[in-house]
């Protein structure tokens, strides 16, 4: 808050504008400011809430999905296994290098080298399936299979309950036989 005072004395008349300290005199004259004025600091500890945004989409329960980065163009709905570095990338049912390291199921596409969401458990849906409700194994290339395979790794990724639904529970790969 800035406060100008008009002070008139003996040889001449000076404003002083006591916000800024500043004076300005008509005339020579002597005068002094002893108080310069400190700017007024207000810290807001916790403002008022403004109003609710939208309802975003539904997602999987926290902790439930993440998002890692992929080198390559990589699509969504494909279950892949993620390297010491956090890349992602696309598992095969007889891939004995990295069945193991499975993380879970693309939930988003890239194109090119970028982030992809990847969920580990939970309910999937997409309208594209045609599943029959039962269980949902790992195939070639990173993708779901109703067929389980007759040899490499037998992984149940999860359990159909409805032509567009999937339930991911993930299970340790069984080694088959040839």
């Amino acid at each position: 808050m800035s406060q100008t005072v008009v002070v008139t004395a003996p040889g001449g008349t000076a404003i002083v504008n006591a916000g800024g300290g500043s004076v300005v005199t008509s005339v020579p004259s002597t005068v002094v400011v002893e108080h310069e004025a400190t700017p007024e600091t207000i810290v807001v500890t916790r403002g008022i809430p403004g109003p609710r945004g939208q309802q975003g989409i539904p997602g999987p329960a926290g902790g439930a999905a993440f998002v890692r980065q992929t080198d390559a163009p990589l699509s969504a709905l494909c279950v892949v296994w993620e390297d010491a570095a956090g890349v992602v990338r696309p598992v095969d049912y007889d891939d004995m290098d990295h069945v193991y390291l499975i993380s879970g199921l693309t939930l988003t596409a890239t194109p090119s080298a970028g982030d992809v969401t990847v969920q580990r458990s939970g309910p999937v849906d997409d309208t594209a399936w045609t599943w029959t409700p039962g269980p949902v194994y790992l195939g070639a290339g990173g993708a779901l299979t109703q067929a389980p395979p007759a040899d490499g790794f037998d992984i149940l990724i999860g359990y159909a309950v409805s032509p567009a639904r999937l339930y991911l529970d993930i299970q340790d790969p069984i080694s088959l036989e040839d």
